[in-house]
């Protein structure tokens, strides 16, 4: 699905999607009207929406705004400045100078990541995994884990949205709980 008020955009984007394989799109809207309708009568895999129809003094999740669960990848269409709060609400960006390769490269992967995610939500943490859940119980933030194992932030993130995925706990606390009660920490390693 694509949000989009421009509908040369609109076309480029349909055009560039239709030509990856067992990629379509079901629906185009020039606006947010009638979004939340759509989405209750039918869930896309992706939806591609230009942040700049929000309201800029909104800050609400979009998800929440629009009921988008999280069995949809939500990409932003950036064409202008997007604001840090509301670009990392986004799963992925494809920005109006990406080339048509970039693009369905961005939108394969994600499509590649969900099915990862899916048989990956029973399986056991990686040991990748423990390692970043061991930093966040003894308090590191993404940046000093990020140093510390020389990855990116964005990898962080992935990380811990996989372990939040796996083990169902969000919050830090409850973090620490699961790595104290399976013994990747002692009370002494907390802060």
């Amino acid at each position: 699905m694509i949000v989009e008020p421009s509908p040369i955009v609109q076309e480029g984007l349909k055009n560039i999607i239709q030509r990856i394989q067992d990629f379509t799109v079901d629906a185009f809207y020039f606006d947010t009207n009638r979004l939340t309708e759509h989405l209750l009568a039918r869930i896309p895999d992706l939806l591609l929406f230009n942040p700049c129809l929000l309201d800029p003094s909104s800050r609400r999740n979009i998800r929440q705004l629009y009921g988008i669960n999280d069995e949809c990848s939500l990409v932003a269409i950036e064409y202008s400045f997007v604001d840090k709060e509301i670009r990392d609400q986004f799963d992925a960006e494809i920005s109006i100078n990406d080339n048509d390769t970039r693009i369905q490269n961005k939108l394969q992967a994600l499509k590649r990541n969900e099915k990862t995610e899916r048989k990956n939500e029973s399986e056991e943490l990686t040991d990748r995994e423990n390692e970043i859940l061991v930093a966040i119980a003894r308090g590191l933030t993404n940046k000093e884990i990020a140093e510390k194992y020389y990855i990116s932030i964005h990898t962080v993130i992935s990380h811990r949205k996989n372990i939040v995925k796996k083990t169902g706990i969000k919050s830090v606390s409850g973090l620490t709980v699961y790595a104290l009660l399976n013994n990747l920490i002692s009370y002494n390693d907390i802060d």
